[in-house]
């Protein structure tokens, strides 16, 4: 087993060893603090928090009633005879706009007018049931009244009218105002609760009877005839305290209650005890999910990195720095690979071309090695371009080149060297750098079945000692 195997398996049993003790340890202590926590701090903080939202979102419609019965424009078109009813169309429509409710709405005690955003929509009648609210909240001696009624008039739902008591500059009873909210909107606030807390929450009238809730919710009617329930019943009523736990068909429950006198509502925020710490037990299995998967990432990007350093590394190994080609070092390799390889795996033919730059030390001279260096930049670009992928073009030190040619006659291979000479006389960016432009001797060598790499290697050098002997930008062919 590789090092790299052995490091990448430490690590990760390593990282896996943590998550699960960590998860089994945080779980456990999670579960005791839970506990101990839930009953006095977080159902009391949650009830409050939950409060709060009520507040914010289910007092506002009473704020806005308020705001249309204490308003001039409403007392006034009422007193002077309701003579314009587009006026109070537009107003009622506006109000209703501007606080995205479901509808608004003011009945006049005068004429008995039921007036809607949408116009005059009906005539109340002391002789009609459903027009009993009016008449029985006209007589109560509070200011404004919420119930639960159907909106028989536009959608046939249930619908949460807060009813206003509109009164003249006398403080005498003129009207009655308000809006009403869709209780499917509440029972989305109440779901809403439910996810962002994990508690049921409703709301019981002074009655007893449960009136707002979720369908989820197990139970319905009247706390009276509830098991557990019942038996605090009289207690929340008291409002002697306001935290209780009772036990439903064997479930447990720790309750919060709170009155919302504005609603004349209680609020109960409810929590199953069974169900609470099975999800704290779900999110400790999730957590342990979590933990490997983020384990088997971790692993995976150590395994991407050690990787990516190990390329880099065998680049740095293998690689001219200057030039970004091949080095001796990868030469040695690749050359042992090809010589195995020769007259198998249709690789038929093998030829060395060893190059050396003419006259280069009168360059680095004259000229200083940072032209020397660019000089040899271009060259290697020179020849990454005039050979194939297939063909290994090495950097062999200093001046000196090498070029593999893979599968390719001895006569194509001339040809390829003497173009290469050629390119390399005619190159504009080497005659810029060196005046009169720049040649290279050549020693090329074929490999025998008979040679071994060095064989090869030994020819090939041979080759180029006498072009060099023989001048500048000579190539010579090994026999």
């Amino acid at each position: 087993m590789s090092l790299k195997i052995r490091i990448i398996i430490s690590i990760s049993i390593l990282l896996l060893s943590v998550s699960i003790l960590s998860s089994i340890y945080n779980y456990k202590v999670n579960l005791e603090a839970t506990q101990k926590q839930l009953k006095n701090i977080s159902l009391p903080l949650s009830l409050d928090n939950i409060y709060t939202e009520i507040q914010q979102r289910m007092i506002e419609p009473l704020i806005i009633s308020s705001l249309m019965a204490n308003d001039t424009f409403v007392k006034d078109w009422l007193s002077n005879g309701e003579q314009d009813i587009f006026k109070i169309k537009r107003y009622l429509k506006e109000i209703q706009d501007k606080y995205n409710v479901f509808t608004t709405f003011l009945v006049s005690d005068k004429t008995h007018n039921y007036y809607h955003s949408k116009g005059l929509i009906d005539n109340i009648n002391e002789k009609n049931d459903e027009d009993d609210w009016f008449f029985n909240f006209k007589k109560s001696k509070d200011l404004y009244q919420v119930n639960l009624d159907i909106d028989t008039h536009f959608s046939n739902s249930l619908i949460m009218f807060i009813n206003y008591k509109v009164k003249d500059y006398a403080n005498n009873f003129i009207a009655i105002t308000g809006i009403g909210v869709k209780l499917f909107d509440i029972e989305d606030m109440l779901n809403d609760f439910k996810f962002k807390y994990g508690y049921d929450v409703y709301f019981v009238n002074e009655a007893g009877e449960i009136i707002l809730y979720t369908k989820e919710l197990n139970k319905r009617g009247n706390i009276e005839f509830i098991d557990g329930l019942k038996d605090i019943k009289s207690d929340i009523f008291k409002n002697k305290i306001n935290q209780y736990e009772y036990t439903q068909k064997g479930q447990e429950y720790l309750l919060n209650t709170k009155y919302i006198d504005k609603l004349k509502l209680y609020l109960f925020v409810e929590l199953n005890k069974k169900n609470y710490l099975q999800n704290l037990k779900n999110n400790f299995y999730i957590n342990m999910i979590i933990s490997l998967f983020i384990t088997f990432i971790v692993a995976y990007i150590i395994i991407y990195i050690i990787n990516i350093y190990q390329k880099q590394l065998e680049v740095l190994v293998n690689s001219d720095a200057l030039t970004k080609l091949s080095n001796r070092r990868s030469f040695n390799e690749e050359i042992e690979k090809i010589f195995n390889l020769y007259g198998r795996q249709n690789i038929k033919s093998v030829h060395l071309a060893l190059i050396d730059i003419d006259d280069f030390k009168d360059v680095n001279d004259k000229l200083g090695h940072l032209v020397g260096d660019k000089v040899l930049i271009r060259l290697a670009q020179i020849l990454k371009n005039k050979f194939r992928k297939t063909d290994l073009v090495v950097r062999w030190g200093g001046e000196e080149f090498a070029i593999i040619l893979i599968d390719t006659t001895k006569v194509n291979s001339i040809k390829l060297i003497d173009e290469l000479q050629n390119s390399i006389r005619e190159d504009k960016e080497l005659s810029d750098f060196v005046e009169g432009g720049l040649s290279v001797s050549v020693g090329l060598g074929e490999l025998q079945s008979k040679d071994s790499p060095d064989g090869l290697i030994l020819k090939a050098d041979e080759a180029l000692y006498e072009a060099k002997n023989l001048g500048k930008d000579q190539l010579v062919v090994a026999k």
